[in-house]
């Protein structure tokens, strides 16, 4: 069983050890994960405070100091926020955390510390880079390429083919067409359907 502990006491922290709880009941009596508590920076939380029934272990640097070699999930939705924090935690590892109701092709490309939430489906051939968030219901398409940091809202749905630059963020139920290519840190908002590309830094 690996130590692990949640950077974000907040709505995506709840769910990251939601998912990671459903993992462990699923293990046949071997759990993955000993859940340690929650990381997180607001001056809100005390160290010893108690958050959804974990403790809170301090700021980010505190918790990497008292737990060296923990395993460590960002459970932040802001992509460049996500992209800061990874840059100051040096000497952990980033899981990617798949929640067992989620279906993934065995010819994905994983690189470290994604997310993929329940219900989504991540189809043969796709390539998702580091810190990628899958959410709730969403789809990656055949071949489709997805760079780092990069957050898809739940019913998202990338189609096949697609180029997705890192740092791109995808609302709720919003979808693209086949073979685009949509730029850097681009937003495409809830429910747009995006028919061409997509410059960098553009909110379609």
């Amino acid at each position: 069983m690996r130590d692990l502990f949640i950077v974000g006491a907040g709505g995506f922290g709840r769910e990251a050890v939601w998912t990671v709880e459903r993992i462990n009941a699923l293990s046949g009596g071997m759990p993955q994960w000993r859940i340690l508590g929650y990381a997180d920076d607001d001056p809100k939380w005390k160290k010893g405070d108690n958050f959804e029934g974990y403790p809170i272990l301090g700021s980010v640097e505190e918790a990497s100091r008292d737990n060296p070699g923990a395993s460590v999930f960002l459970a932040i939705g802001s992509n460049t926020k996500r992209e800061a924090v990874y840059g100051r935690l040096r000497g952990h590892d980033f899981p990617v955390i798949i929640d067992p109701k989620a279906q993934i092709s065995p010819t994905t490309d994983f690189r470290h510390g994604g997310y993929i939430a329940a219900g989504a489906v991540v189809q043969v051939g796709a390539t998702l880079g580091k810190f990628v968030i899958v959410g709730a219901n969403a789809v990656v398409s055949h071949d489709a390429v997805i760079a780092d940091f990069v957050n898809m809202g739940p019913g998202t749905v990338i189609a096949s083919g697609v180029k997705v630059g890192k740092g791109c963020a995808f609302y709720a139920n919003s979808a693209t067409m086949p073979w685009i290519t949509v730029g850097e840190r681009a937003k495409v908002t809830c429910g747009a359907v995006v028919k061409a590309d997509v410059p960098a830094g553009t909110t379609v």
